[in-house]
C-alpha cells in the first residue's frame, strides 16, 4: 500500500527492500526480545506479563501507522490526480 502512488521502478525497489528487510529485521528482533527476556526472567512463562503489554504495544503502534499511511496514501493520490487534471 505504501508504494502503489509511485512509478514502476519505486514500486520494485520498494517492494523488494519491504519483503527482504521486513522479513530479516522481524525475525532477527523477534528472536532478540525473545532471548532478552528468557535471560531477565528466567523462562518465557515468567515474562508472559512482559510479553502481553509488549504484543498490544505494537499491535496498537501497528494499527495508528497503518491509519496514517492511508492518510498518506489518501493524499499523495490526490494530489497525483488534481496534477492529471491540471495537465
Amino acid at each position: 500500500m505504501a508504494y502503489i502512488p509511485l512509478d514502476e521502478e519505486s514500486k520494485v525497489k520498494g517492494k523488494a527492500a519491504i519483503e527482504v528487510l521486513g522479513s530479516r529485521i522481524g525475525k532477527s528482533g523477534g528472536s532478540l526480545i525473545q532471548q532478552v527476556l528468557v535471560l531477565v526472567f528466567g523462562n518465557i512463562v515468567a515474562a508472559a506479563p512482559c510479553l502481553f503489554v509488549l504484543y498490544y504495544s505494537v499491535l496498537v503502534w501497528w494499527a495508528l501507522s497503518a491509519n496514517r499511511l492511508g492518510s498518506l496514501f489518501l493524499a499523495k493520490t490526490a494530489m497525483l490526480e488534481s496534477k492529471e487534471h491540471k495537465d
